[in-house]
């Protein structure tokens, strides 16, 4: 008979295997099967360190030099190998796990695909082995420091320098992948970089799943008490113990390092396991670009298509995320460009000589005005390729090149845009909708046309796609009950906002939808949706701003 897990918080059912509650994040209480690892009897000889132990078990041919570091499940200890006189790192699996025949079996079977991995950014496994109450694998020895280290003592990476140790990362998994083998444990712990060629390495491919005693074909999960994987980086499918995991798992855990790379932080953390857990399943993705406004719009796009909750709407695969970065780089500069960038144009182009005074004032005038127009056409005053852009609406939008995503224009805000001799036909915007997930309708229109206003350039974003006008109620609800809102009920575009407006809210924002002339609004009672309107609102077409498509509504 098969007992059914229920958390020990909200008392919600949780599926078999999951090692988080998928309704509140709580650990999943753990499971017992009948199994039994090996152990020392009860009242045997005194613990030998493990340095000792190792040393019986890899036999004469190794010298073991010393500890050279610890983590979650391992400690590395450096050895000398003295056939072959090289240095190699020898990574001991801690004691405290208990080692069932099963998975012994099974490390090794996993070990033998992993030995197929032959790539310039994966370290590769030498050998397994186990003995002395010992599970080890040995590797190649690599001067330099995890990135986790190097984010600890340096903080968060140029983007270029990010997308350096990103490619690498990519490329590996993209070969793994290929092989059909996942990592499972994507971190800054798990990629070394060297410290004479700045190489990015891949480590400890595979090992999560070989401690994941239920990771074999028919295997049931058991409790090990640990948890495969780490929680800030851990997709949600891996959260919730599904049994077959692919390479999008990977490409999630990706993205967390790719975000904690450029901004110094992962994207979720917490006080508990629970509560990132929590976070990773329910919290809206962040935008990396928002805590670190020197990171390109395309960039935080990559990562947060990375980031996505459902593997389907994430990359599909590792090259695609490579083919986004090289799309992102083609779109344009990621550097500004300043007065001494300006400057050190000018004396390159020779304007600037030392050898006369007059040659100074003529570098200098043609400085100023070079710097000028520089400042004339970025402001959108000279020139027909430079235009700025004003996002009219009370949600931000989007633009688009090309498809691809390249900054974002809060509401009321303006940015400058490059149009080109296109005149901006390659530019969309679209709405970035409120709400997780997001509510009302998609609203997304071309660029608008470019006038002069006060003698610059200015596209206007309105509430308008196409000649189809907007509308964007604001709910304030005075009503004693939460509500839940329908926009043109009784009519053929009729859409439930899927949102909820708790009583006492002021100005709440739902979303855009369609304007038409007997366009409404009808509230209902959140408890009693299908009972009929609590109210209903009619006739304000002719109230809603023509810009902006606002119009303020209380029930």
């Amino acid at each position: 008979m098969t007992t059914r897990l229920t958390c020990p918080s909200c008392r919600a059912e949780i599926p078999t295997g999951a090692a988080f509650c998928p309704a509140c994040g709580t650990a999943s209480p753990t499971v017992i099967t009948g199994e039994r690892a090996t152990a020392p009897p009860a009242g045997g000889p005194p613990v030998v360190p493990t340095l000792e132990r190792l040393a019986r078990a890899l036999g004469p041919k190794y010298d073991v030099k010393r500890l050279v570091g610890r983590g979650g499940f391992a400690e590395v200890y450096e050895l000398w190998d003295k056939d072959l006189d090289r240095r190699l790192a020898c990574k001991v699996l801690h004691p405290e796990i208990a080692w069932t025949p099963g998975m012994l079996a099974r490390f090794r079977q996993e070990a033998k695909a992993l030995a197929r991995l032959q790539h310039p950014a994966i370290l590769p496994i030498h050998f397994t082995g186990d003995g002395e109450g010992l599970v080890y694998y040995v590797m190649p020895f690599v001067e330099g420091e995890s990135l986790a280290d190097a984010l600890r003592g340096r903080g968060p990476y140029p983007v270029p320098e990010a997308l350096g140790i990103a490619e690498s990362v990519l490329h590996a998994l993209a070969h793994a992948h290929a092989q059909g083998l996942v990592h499972r444990d994507i971190k800054p712990d798990n990629v070394m970089v060297e410290v004479k060629s700045g190489r990015a390495l891949l480590l400890d491919f595979g090992i999560a799943k070989l401690l994941d005693p239920g990771a074999g074909e028919g295997g049931a999960k058991t409790g090990t008490g640990f948890t495969v994987g780490t929680v800030q980086y851990m997709s949600p499918e891996q959260a919730l113990g599904q049994p077959t995991l692919d390479g999008r798992s990977d490409l999630y855990a990706f993205g967390a390092l790719l975000y904690q790379m450029v901004t110094g932080t992962p994207p979720y953390d917490g006080e508990s396991s629970a509560e990132i857990v929590g976070k990773h399943l329910a919290d809206p993705v962040p935008v990396a670009s928002d805590v670190n406004a020197k990171i390109p719009r395309w960039l935080s796009t990559v990562i947060v298509k990375c980031l996505a909750k459902k593997p389907e709407d994430r990359f599909q695969s590792a090259d695609a995320v490579l083919a986004a970065i090289d799309a992102g780089r083609a779109s344009g500069s990621t550097r500004e460009v300043g007065a001494k960038t300006l400057e050190r144009q000018v004396r390159r182009s020779g304007a600037m000589r030392r050898s006369s005074v007059l040659g100074w004032w003529v570098a200098g005038a043609l400085a100023v005005v070079l710097l000028g127009g520089w400042l004339a056409r970025r402001g959108g005053y000279l020139g027909s390729g430079v235009a700025y852009l004003r996002n009219a609406l009370i949600e931000p939008v989007e633009i688009l090149r090309n498809g691809m995503p390249t900054d974002t224009v809060g509401p009321e805000a303006t940015v400058r845009v490059w149009i080109g001799r296109s005149g901006g036909a390659q530019l969309r915007w679209r709405l970035v909708r409120p709400g997780n997930p997001p509510i009302g309708e998609p609203l997304e229109g071309s660029l608008p046309a470019v006038q002069r206003v006060r003698g610059r350039r200015l596209a206007i974003v309105t509430a308008d796609a196409g000649g189809q006008p907007y509308f964007a109620p604001l709910i304030t609800n005075t009503s004693p009950s939460d509500i839940t809102l329908e926009v043109n009920p009784g009519t053929a575009a009729a859409v439930r906002c899927n949102c909820l407006v708790p009583k006492g809210a002021a100005r709440t924002h739902i979303g855009y939808y369609r304007l038409y002339g007997n366009s409404g609004v009808a509230a209902y009672n959140s408890a009693h949706p299908y009972f009929g309107p609590h109210v209903d609102r009619q006739g304000f077409a002719a109230r809603v701003a023509p810009s902006s498509g606002v119009v303020v509504l209380t029930f």
